[in-house]
Order: C-alpha cells, then sequence, then structure tokens
C-alpha cells in the first residue's frame, strides 16, 4: 500500500511596504541657487527634493530617517559644521554632500562624504547624487 502524504503549502505573507522615495534636503542661504538644484534634481530624478535655509533644518537634521543632504558653501562655517554633525549623529544612515566653494581655512571635509569642486556642472551634481543615493 502506498503512503499518501498530503503536502501543506505556506500562505505568502503580506508584501512588505514598498520603500519610500529618497528625500534630498538641499540646504543654502541663496534661494535662486536653491530653486535652480531643485529644479535640477526634481526633473532629471524620481527622488523627492525640498529645499531650505539653515534654520529650517534644523529640526530635520535631528530626524533619524535617511536623506541625502546637500549642503552649499554659503553656509556660515559655524552652522554648516554644526549641521552635518547633526546630520551624522542622528541619521548615521544619512550621506552628506557639499558644494565647495572657496576653501576656508579650519574647514574639515570629512564631515561630508562627498565634496563638489566649484564650478562643476549639473551632470557633474546628478552624477554625485546618483552614487550616494545607492549607498542610503
Amino acid at each position: 500500500m502506498q503512503n499518501k502524504k498530503v503536502l501543506k503549502f505556506r500562505t505568502p505573507e503580506k508584501s512588505p511596504k514598498p520603500l519610500a522615495p529618497l528625500t534630498i534636503i538641499s540646504v543654502g542661504r541663496d534661494p535662486e541657487i536653491l530653486r535652480r538644484r531643485e529644479n535640477v534634481l526634481s526633473s532629471q530624478s524620481e527622488l523627492s527634493v525640498r529645499s531650505l535655509m539653515p534654520e529650517e533644518a534644523e529640526q530635520w537634521a535631528r530626524s533619524p530617517e535617511p536623506r541625502l543632504w546637500i549642503f552649499c558653501s554659503s553656509i556660515e562655517l559655524p552652522r554648516l559644521v554644526h549641521l552635518a554633525s547633526s546630520v551624522r549623529r542622528h541619521s548615521p544612515s544619512s550621506r552628506l554632500l557639499l558644494m565647495e566653494g572657496a576653501r576656508r581655512p579650519g574647514f574639515e571635509l570629512q564631515l561630508f562624504h562627498k565634496a563638489i569642486p566649484p564650478l562643476e556642472g549639473p551632470d557633474f551634481l546628478l552624477n554625485a547624487v546618483s552614487h550616494l543615493a545607492i549607498a542610503v
């Protein structure tokens, strides 16, 4: 006589929620540069871009949510260092990108994952953002 076994199939578990798109936070003092940067990034990618003045960025910097941060060199050095340090402390998986202006004495580039030299065009920025967005 043949032994018949019934195979039980597991029911599929609920599918995990899709990941929310990465948010890019662009911080600087010049509203025109922020607007242009936001237009370039949002037109060439599916990432959500938000432009903030440094004072507005303070509360965002304390969030544990991973984000890609783009800091403009127009921010005063103490505030720039404070914001970058806050992001590093509260959200270690966030990535920080610095749009460099002139080199400033006493400035620590190690706070940032990448620094874009002055006079680089939008393609260079898009390339840097795509590489850092993958790492988040």
